[in-house]
């Protein structure tokens, strides 16, 4: 599940001037709990929710492996030491955040057994060979250092063709095994409603371009706090945990 996307840049009225600048930055900032007019705001407050049940098992120095703007370190202030972040150099997602190193998850430019968490989010998805990047990420920590990852397992096609897999909470524990670790807890991402509403928000994002953006921007945005309220009211009622968006899954090193 894509809980870092950036809102399509587009029009509005004319360039360059400050009040266009300031609306820029403010549709920009990270998607928090309240901000429920944003696109995608359906995905990022689940993915905020599970991170801060998952949070308690974060120690030591963290590693976000695939980290972008780096958007949820916040969420760990008080629960690790030290927050480093690695991404590839042509992310468009980093929105010039200044990094640790860039690199492939596959391939980490980090000694063996030197960090204590390990965190990757939305980028399982985008590897050929996601097992790699489990092992890498179980050569990296310390012994008992802590994975929490990722693994979606329904979300909209993202950035093809670069999106590779979905996976069951089946799946991932096999993953997880074979590279190493010990599976501790699942933390459910989302449900049905939510993937239905994701795909109806990015049909009004699709809307939302171009010249015609200084017409629909508005009215759009009104709609994106309509519809994500709906669907996530939908969400809870409905709930069925076999149908989840992703899991958010902590394991341990053996």
């Amino acid at each position: 599940m894509e809980a870092r996307v950036n809102e399509t840049p587009g029009t509005h009225g004319t360039q360059g001037t400050q009040g266009n600048r300031t609306w820029d930055a403010v549709r920009r900032a990270p998607t928090g709990r309240a901000s429920v007019w944003k696109f995608n705001w359906l995905a990022n407050h689940k993915i905020i929710r599970a991170l801060e049940k998952a949070r308690v098992h974060a120690h030591g120095a963290l590693l976000d492996v695939g980290c972008g703007s780096q958007p949820f370190a916040p969420l760990f202030d008080g629960f690790v030491t030290r927050y480093y972040g690695t991404d590839l150099s042509s992310s468009r997602y980093l929105g010039g955040a200044r990094l640790d190193a860039f690199a492939r998850a596959e391939a980490l430019p980090i000694r063996s057994a030197s960090v204590d968490t390990v965190l990757g989010l939305s980028m399982l998805t985008y590897l050929p060979e996601p097992l790699g990047m489990l092992k890498e990420a179980n050569r990296v920590l310390r012994p008992g250092g802590v994975l929490l990852l990722e693994f979606t397992q329904m979300a909209p096609l993202h950035d093809p063709p670069h999106d590779y897999f979905r996976f069951t909470r089946h799946g991932a524990a096999w993953l997880l095994g074979r590279a190493g670790f010990e599976p501790v807890e699942f933390i459910p991402v989302g449900g049905l409603a939510a993937r239905v509403g994701l795909s109806v928000i990015a049909a009004l994002n699709r809307v939302n371009r171009g010249p015609i953006r200084v017409i629909t921007e508005i009215p759009v945005r009104m709609l994106y706090v309509i519809l994500q309220l709906g669907f996530e009211l939908l969400d809870r009622v409905f709930f069925d945990p076999r149908e989840v968006l992703a899991h958010l899954v902590v394991a341990k090193k053996k």
